[in-house]
């Protein structure tokens, strides 16, 4: 009797142990037949709908597509199509950084992110873009785009990230071409107004002297300018203008109250702008043929971007014939875009890098009198123009945020002494 129920307690066991080891295996052999799945086709044949003439693409020994074909549209829809197997992930993401549509991929982790690009309305000014362009480039977008959503489909299965998420992608669509080029001006950007705003609480809160020396528009000595002569720095401030060594020294001119007071409100309002965590640089070098062992001209260049994975570029060479001249450009191209950014066509070869200029203003608004709703301009008073952004996030979550346009931007927030800002 003992060993009969021995026996079955063991059958129990194996059946108890089994079952969720029989569905682990069944789930690991699901998951790795989806990843397979969403590999991208590297052989044979795909009809390609929309193409006027086969084109070929060939793979060197690192994987570097070279896509020939009978016109430049050609060549951008089999590009678009590759692009879809390869990198549409990465796309994703690029459209919906400037859109301010990350939460509806991940949640209402990202909601804060969205609000504060979503406010600049980055797709509505793709599709004022997409609906300008030319004939021309709407054709090698529009071929393109097709390009893409071929690709995508012709996957056995999503890309792996959307199985991750739990989601089906999204249709690329011709102004996502625009947004990704949007996304690499968020990018290189950073927060516009971080010096903008530095600059205001210095302006308003130093002695002139002072504020003049800490921002001088060039010096004599460190600077060499392209175009006319050295700028002269401005002095440096005596101890009339400031004098550290002297807490009870007396006011001086420009002085909105006694120093401590004055370093003490400039020290408050700085504090809270996040330092930068290095110095940022920017380089490009052009090199002639005379001083290279091969003869060949070399050309470098520091686009500022991060090292990711996937890279955010993909190399490839692109071949067709124009005018009955067969056009070669190589390079590397954007994921979301049918052009190569940097590269070459055998003559001219051309890079770019990104420089830490003066590309925005933070504009003080001034309320109009007996109007909180209007401001002043140059041209008289203006009414704010307010529009409403729904922003979604997975799971169902959504909120409205209401923005606030002028004819210079949107406002984006108030400064130090409470007055609205638009970038």
């Amino acid at each position: 009797m003992a060993e009969i129920r021995g026996r079955r307690l063991g059958r129990i066991a194996a059946v108890v142990l089994g079952v969720p080891l029989l569905a682990v295996a069944v789930s690991g052999l699901w998951l790795t037949s989806r990843l397979r799945a969403s590999l991208p086709k590297l052989e044979g044949e795909q009809t390609l709908k929309g193409l006027t003439a086969p084109v070929r693409v060939e793979r060197d020994a690192h994987g570097v597509p070279r896509l020939a074909g009978a016109t430049r549209g050609d060549v951008a829809r089999a590009l678009g199509f590759l692009h879809g197997q390869e990198r549409f992930f990465q796309m994703d993401l690029q459209r919906r950084r400037p859109a301010g549509e990350i939460a509806e991929l991940v949640g209402p982790a990202a909601l804060k992110l969205d609000r504060a690009i979503r406010v600049h309305r980055f797709r509505s000014v793709a599709q004022r873009v997409w609906k300008k362009a030319s004939g021309e480039e709407r054709d090698l977008i529009q071929s393109y785009t097709e390009g893409v959503n071929a690709g995508l489909a012709a996957l056995g299965a999503p890309p792996f990230e959307y199985l991750a998420l739990r989601l089906d992608p999204q249709p690329w669509k011709p102004e996502d071409t625009i947004l990704v080029a949007l996304a690499m001006y968020v990018t290189l950007q950073g927060d516009l107004g971080e010096r903008e705003s530095a600059l205001g609480v210095m302006h308003d809160t130093l002695p002139p002297a002072l504020f003049a020396f800490l921002t001088p528009d060039g010096t004599a000595e460190w600077d060499a300018p392209i175009v006319g002569p050295p700028l002269p720095g401005p002095p440096v401030p005596g101890p009339d203008v400031i004098d550290r060594r002297r807490p009870d020294a007396p006011k001086a001119a420009g002085y909105r109250g006694d120093e401590q007071a004055v370093v003490a409100d400039a020290s408050a309002h700085l504090d809270a702008i996040p330092d930068p965590e290095f110095v940022l640089g920017s380089n490009n070098w052009a090199v002639s043929g005379v001083h290279t062992k091969s003869g060949v001209p070399l050309l470098a260049d520091d686009m500022h971007l991060q090292i990711t994975v996937p890279n955010i570029w993909y190399r490839a060479s692109l071949v067709w014939r124009d005018g009955g001249e067969e056009q070669t450009v190589t390079g590397v191209t954007l994921p979301g875009t049918p052009v190569v950014v940097v590269g070459s066509n055998g003559s001219v070869a051309w890079g770019f890098t990104n420089s830490q200029g003066d590309w925005a203003d933070l504009i003080e608004l001034d309320p109009a009198p007996n109007d909180p709703d209007a401001y002043l301009t140059p041209e008289g008073p203006r009414k704010l123009e307010r529009v409403s952004e729904r922003i979604r996030a997975k799971g169902g979550a959504e909120e409205t945020l209401e923005v606030e346009q002028t004819v210079w931007g949107p406002v984006i927030d108030k400064d130090h002494r409470g007055r609205k800002r638009a970038l």
